[in-house]
């Protein structure tokens, strides 16, 4: 049996549970360890960069209750993805070194229950969420270098992951941003002067998005 759930759907739920009387919310508390705030938008919902911080890639370990999905919705194992590190450029008396890195999740489904063997499927709206880059320093430099998002939309087009459970349970859909790390240092080199982090883009077939990893978690198993 497959079972297709819009997302426009899933996010008026989600309002339901958070107590709001909209579709759309002005903030919600996400259900993990991690907490980030959704900011309300005209056309959808924004997450800032500065609220998420970075995680241990060897943390995330795919199972029985948590599956990896990349940008084109194939299956993973993030422990093996090739994160490229200490990129460095020398300009303007100064070492700028980028490190790519993935950032703690963002809840894109409120928690649901499914069936053993039923094929999940989640369809995109034209809601948009997007990933903000508040932190705007060095903008020019680095647009030099590998370009300056302020903005980047988080792609919500999962169709293609074909998650299958293995017994009955609830999950709930994460995106983990993965993103730059920056660091400054001065050409004596020695501790960072500066860190900071900025968006880094990623390619699925319909466009440019904020790149990084899904993960389909089950957050419960029912008897």
């Amino acid at each position: 049996m497959k079972k297709t759930i819009p997302i426009i759907l899933i996010t008026s739920f989600s309002c339901m549970l958070a107590g709001c009387s909209t579709r759309r919310q002005v903030s919600q508390e996400v259900t993990s360890s991690n907490e980030v705030t959704q900011v309300e938008e005209e056309s959808g919902y924004a997450y800032k960069l500065s609220d998420l911080h970075e995680i241990n890639q060897n943390d995330l370990v795919s199972s029985d209750t948590s599956q990896f999905y990349d940008m084109e919705c194939n299956p993973i194992n993030p422990s093996e993805l090739s994160l490229k590190l200490y990129v460095n450029y020398f300009i303007d008396d100064q070492q700028i070194s980028l490190n790519e890195v993935i950032l703690s999740p963002i809840q894109i489904t409120p928690s649901f229950r499914v069936k053993t063997g039923e094929v999940i499927t989640i369809f995109g709206t034209d809601d948009t969420t997007n990933l903000e880059n508040d932190n705007v320093q060095m903008q020019s430099l680095l647009q030099k270098i590998i370009g300056f998002n302020t903005k980047l939309q988080i792609s919500l087009d999962l169709e293609r992951v074909q998650y299958v459970p293995a017994s009955d349970r609830v999950i709930t859909y994460y995106f983990y941003p993965i993103c730059y790390r920056v660091e400054t240092f001065s050409n004596k080199m020695g501790a960072p002067l500066d860190t900071f982090y900025t968006l880094k883009g990623g390619h699925q077939v319909n466009g440019l998005f904020c790149d990084g990893i899904y993960e389909v978690r089950s957050v419960e198993d029912i008897q």
